[in-house]
C-alpha cells in the first residue's frame, strides 16, 4: 500500500517523521516515517489490517497460533497465562531470500535457536519472518557474547540473517499486551535507528526513540547540535564516552587512540562546546544532542 492509497483511505492520516503524536492516534512505522491515524477514527478490525499489511507482522486471527501466549499477547482472551510472574519477551525477525522461503523449516528453527537459550518457556510465529519467544528468567536477562556468537553461526546454517529485540521484564499480568504492542512498534524503529546492530535492547535506541518533537525542535538544542557537528568526529567521541560511561581508558581503546590524544579531544571539545565529557551530566546532554540528530520529528 501507498502513502497515496492510505490518504485515500484514511483522509484525517498524517505522515511524518515524529515516533508518536500521544495518545489520540494509533501509530505504525510506514516507509522509514510514522503513520498516525485518529484513534476514534478506527474500528479493532481496521487496526488488524494495517498492522497486517504495514508491519507484516501481525497475522489475522485465524492465524494466531493456539496456544495461550499468543492468543493473550496479540488480544484474542484477557486470560493470563500460568506459570510466569515475570517474563522478558524476546522478539525476532528473519530475513533470507524469497526463493528460500519454501525449503524454511521454522520448527527446526526454533528448536535450534532454543537449545542455545535455555530461558525459552514457549515461542510462536507472527508469520514466516517474525516472532517471539517467551523467557522463564529468574531475574532480569542480558544477551551475552557467547549466545551471539552462537546466533552468527545459526544464521550461516540457515542461510538468514536474525536480528533480535529483547524487551524488558514485565510482571506478567492485564497490561503485558499493552506493553507487548509498544515493543513491538520499539523493534520495527530499530530497523532505522539501531544503524544496522542485530540484537536491540530499549536502553540501546531509548534516547532517539523517546525524544520528543518539542525537544528535538527546542532552539538551545539545536544550536548545540550545528556545534557539535561542526567537530569533525564529535559523534564518535561522544558515543564511545557515553557507551563506556566516561571511563577514558576504554573509550580510547574503542576508539583506537592514545588515552593523550583522546584526552586532547576531550578538552579541544570542551573549549569548543562549554561541555565536559568527563562530567555525565554534560556527557548524557552531549549524547542527547547527537542522538536528536536523527530522532523521529514532525516535518
Amino acid at each position: 500500500m501507498n502513502q497515496n492509497e492510505l490518504q485515500q483511505l484514511f483522509p484525517e492520516a498524517k505522515i511524518t517523521t515524529a515516533a508518536s503524536l500521544g495518545p489520540a492516534y494509533f501509530t505504525l512505522p510506514f516507509q522509514n516515517k510514522w503513520l498516525h491515524i485518529p484513534e476514534h477514527t478506527l474500528s479493532g478490525r481496521e487496526k488488524a489490517l494495517l498492522k497486517q499489511l504495514l508491519l507484516n507482522e501481525a497475522p489475522t486471527t485465524s492465524d494466531i497460533p493456539k496456544n495461550p501466549w499468543a492468543q493473550f499477547l496479540l488480544g484474542q482472551t484477557t486470560e493470563i497465562p500460568i506459570g510466569l510472574a515475570q517474563t522478558q519477551l524476546l522478539q525476532f525477525r528473519l530475513s533470507y531470500r524469497e526463493e528460500d522461503a519454501g525449503s524454511f523449516d521454522q520448527t527446526l528453527w526454533i528448536d535450534a535457536f532454543s537449545q542455545t537459550l535455555p530461558l525459552v518457556r514457549e515461542c510462536f510465529f507472527l508469520n514466516g519472518k517474525s516472532g517471539v519467544f517467551i523467557l522463564d528468567s529468574p531475574e532480569p536477562y542480558c544477551i551475552d557474547e557467547e549466545l551471539a556468537a552462537v546466533l552468527d553461526i545459526l544464521d550461516d546454517d540457515f542461510s538468514l540473517r536474525t536480528d533480535l529485540y529483547l524487551g524488558q521484564r514485565w510482571p506478567v499480568d492485564a497490561r503485558l499486551p499493552l506493553l507487548f504492542e509498544e515493543e513491538r512498534k520499539i523493534f520495527a524503529a530499530s530497523r532505522t535507528l539501531a544503524k544496522g546492530s542485530k540484537i536491540i535492547t530499549l536502553a540501546a535506541i531509548a534516547l532517539p526513540y523517546f525524544i520528543s518533537e518539542a525537544g528535538t525542535q527546542n532552539p538551545v538544542l539545536q544550536a548545540l547540535q550545528a556545534t557539535i557537528g561542526s567537530i569533525d568526529g564529535t559523534h564518535e567521541l561522544i558515543t564511545a564516552m557515553w557507551q563506556n560511561q566516561g571511563n577514558l581508558s576504554k573509550a580510547a581503546a574503542d576508539l583506537y587512540l592514545h588515552r593523550n590524544t583522546l584526552q586532547y579531544r576531550i578538552d579541544r571539545f570542551f573549549d569548543a562546546t562549554g561541555l565536559a565529557l568527563k562530567s555525565m551530566d554534560d556527557l548524557a546532554l552531549a549524547y542527547l544532542a547527537i542522538a536528536a540528530v536523527t530522532a523521529p520529528h514532525t516535518n
